[in-house]
């Protein structure tokens, strides 16, 4: 199944502004629809500190988020503008606690694309945790780095496999993207306590069926992690 619909949490921030790049590349390339998506984690007309504080006062800072999320708005459609197909893209603004709130949109989506988590936005509320988004969510999140290049992306693809869970549901997340590739690199780290081979089945297999090309690597661990060891091979 192709993908055709792609959600990018958008809030403003650089990492965001990261993800949407990533976004609009990857609408091209799939000819998707693409949805940014605004979450705030307070009610509208409502106020976490509310009863003493007068009403005039409340009126201004409710008016005043709005306005914040307008210019978050209007960013949105002034980086996608120029993008072909003006029909498939998408806004959403909503309220409430942004992690859960992206999760549940993300749900309907193929894949959700986000920004890395901006610590200096820890109380915000529009603040990003990706990595809740993907456990809440049970969808696949793809996190883009804020230093992101998009002139830098090719068609080779490289899965780190050990057999266990965490590795299957990462590459059963990433089919779609990983058949669109012209070579896909299988990595594995030796005495890693995986479970890779299995009776007349392997992961090259898998692959081999969804019409991906693969090679297959292995790497010796030094001492290091194996995390150390992927990294370094890439």
């Amino acid at each position: 199944m192709a993908i055709k619909n792609l959600l990018v949490a958008y809030n403003g921030t650089e990492s965001s502004n990261a993800a949407l790049d990533a976004a609009i590349f990857m609408r091209q390339k799939y000819d998707a629809h693409l949805t940014g998506l605004l979450a705030r984690d307070v009610e509208s007309g409502r106020q976490s500190a509310t009863a003493w504080i007068p009403k005039n006062i409340q009126d201004m800072v409710r008016e005043a988020r709005e306005k914040e999320a307008e210019a978050v708005h209007q960013e949105y459609v002034a980086r996608t503008e120029s993008v072909e197909d003006a029909d498939k893209i998408h806004w959403i603004s909503k309220y409430g606690e942004a992690d859960a709130t992206v999760s549940r949109y993300a749900r309907l989506f193929d894949l959700t694309i986000a920004g890395r988590f901006d610590a200096v936005l820890d109380e915000t509320d529009t603040a990003l945790h990706p990595d809740k988004i993907a456990m809440i969510s049970g969808r696949p999140v793809l996190l883009v780095p804020r230093e992101n290049d998009m002139s830098t992306y090719n068609e080779h693809a490289v899965v780190a496999w050990d057999g266990k869970r965490a590795s299957a549901r990462a590459l059963a997340d990433a089919m779609q993207i990983l058949e669109t590739k012209s070579l896909v690199t299988v990595i594995t780290v030796e005495d890693s306590g995986s479970d890779i081979n299995l009776p007349e089945m392997d992961i090259e297999t898998a692959l081999v069926r969804h019409g991906v090309k693969t090679e297959f690597v292995k790497l010796k661990k030094d001492g290091r992690s194996v995390g150390d060891n992927v990294l370094e091979f890439l």
